[in-house]
């Protein structure tokens, strides 16, 4: 049957997709382990050299002190400069680089901290300079031999691409996802939940998806492409004529790039770390409030502790929200379609106070640690939510362009003070506007001001 041929081919691309987002995991990884038993190695060898010991003089191991303090000091700076990622798989020298420089200038501060701590006189200079020589071969070697393993792994096409072919047809070669929009389900035109969430389907993990389609329905593309977290491009033949000016190409064909993808994978490790480590400690430490909260709402009202809603995420992917429930449990709304109002007789005693206090967010600490959620990011919604009379959506085109990072437990648009109803359509784009910000100007530095400027936000006058 052609449905089941179809759904198998579904099931197919999403396997294949998923095997390779985890090697490229997993390559990052022995990478990262393959750079620190370099370094390692690299030290012990200079010791030997240099002292004629392999683990140095007694009372006084040069190689391995010095590999302590060095190690971290090349992860962090290695992590941040990007000596990890795609760049290591796909161009071998610029990899090399940037890892040769994150050992230098571990080893810059190395020195810093020897000469503050003033214990100089306890370590072998020679030592030092023969374990940074080696461990730049080291490094160098590591990423010669991680590139080798990523092209018999991934193939000669390192990343992750899907290309959807609305009415137009290229030649795409191998290693490529190939999608029928018919066959998906794919109409661009419907600008709706339901459409960005089939898309998000079909494009599964992909880095890149690629579309190409008639000129008439490029615009319909475009504002689809943006509620993903990929890059979204649309093949346009056009441009051939105009060859200077293409941003990028595809198949031998130019694209235009129309969705960024705000993340590089390095961030996104980074931010995910960032998550589980902020939300792990949070939980230990407010772990009090929680159960407080819980049995307040057990022993003063019928129901469930906690109320879960389904919210739209990152890719517009739907999932379930935890909140401690602030309404009677049978008039609790799990649609969202009319939201909370001042002096809600839906609201319980307890539930106002815990609305007010924010204290009925933080069973999303739990989202976050199953990975639906990020710390800081634009507050999910609802499908069903509207501003005034419309649906989100069809207040501002640029919506679903809020939906390229996970949805977060606070973020600007928050702490800006635009939370609340949105009973006029400025309401939302004023939220918008925050978000797309935060968005196209993500830091690791900007979500800790994010995170502390929220503590003098969680009493406000806008929560009910």
């Amino acid at each position: 049957m052609p449905g089941s041929a179809n759904g198998r081919g579904m099931t197919d691309r999403k396997r294949t997709t998923v095997s390779k987002e985890m090697v490229r995991l997993r390559l990052y990884v022995l990478c990262l382990a393959g750079d620190m038993a370099g370094l390692f190695c690299a030290f012990l060898a200079a010791n030997w050299f240099v002292l004629g010991a392999l683990w140095g003089e007694p009372g006084k191991p040069h190689g391995l002190v010095m590999f302590a303090m060095i190690a971290p000091l090349y992860a962090l700076l290695g992590i941040k400069g990007g000596a990890y990622g795609i760049a290591t798989i796909e161009r071998v020298r610029r990899g090399i680089s940037r890892a040769l420089w994150a050992l230098v200038q571990a080893a810059l501060l190395m020195l810093l901290i020897v000469y503050l701590g003033k214990i100089a006189e306890q370590l072998s200079r020679l030592t030092f300079v023969t374990g940074l020589v080696l461990g730049g071969g080291a490094l160098a070697a590591v990423r010669l031999a991680v590139a080798r393993i990523a092209v018999r792994t991934l193939g000669e096409v390192p990343h992750l691409t899907a290309v959807i072919l609305d009415g137009v047809s290229i030649d795409a070669g191998p290693h490529v996802d190939m999608i029928e929009a018919q066959a998906a389900g794919l109409h661009p035109e419907r600008h709706d939940a339901d459409m960005a969430a089939r898309l998000a389907a079909a494009a599964g993990t992909a880095e890149r998806v690629i579309v190409a389609c008639p000129l008439e329905r490029m615009d319909d593309w475009s504002a689809a492409l943006k509620s993903l977290s990929a890059r979204g491009e649309i093949v346009v033949p056009e441009l051939l004529r105009f060859a200077p000016a293409r941003v990028d190409q595809f198949g031998g064909q130019p694209t235009i790039i129309v969705a960024g993808g705000p993340l590089m994978f390095r961030d996104r490790l980074i931010k995910r770390l960032f998550d589980l480590l902020l939300a792990s400690i949070a939980t230990v430490l407010l772990s009090p409030i929680l159960i407080a909260a819980a049995l307040a709402i057990k022993l003063t009202s019928p129901g469930p502790i906690l109320f879960r809603q389904p919210r739209i995420g990152k890719d517009a992917r739907p999932f379930s929200i935890y909140k401690f429930r602030s309404m009677r449990a049978e008039m609790s709304d799990h649609k969202a379609a009319t939201l909370t109002k001042r002096d809600d007789d839906r609201v319980t005693p307890v539930g106002a106070f815990l609305r007010r206090s924010s204290i009925d967010e933080l069973p999303q600490l739990f989202n976050v640690l199953l990975g639906d959620m990020s710390i800081v990011g634009p507050r999910p919604h609802a499908a069903a939510a509207k501003a005034g009379d419309s649906l989100y959506w069809e207040v501002d085109a640029r919506y679903w362009a809020r939906h390229c990072i996970k949805p977060g437990m606070t973020g600007l648009a928050q702490v800006r003070g635009h939370r609340g109803a949105t009973d006029h359509h400025q309401d939302l784009i004023d939220r918008l506007q925050s978000d797309l910000e935060y968005v196209s100007d993500w830091s690791i530095w900007r979500d800790l001001r994010i995170i502390v400027a929220t503590l003098g936000v969680l009493f406000h006058h806008k929560a009910y």
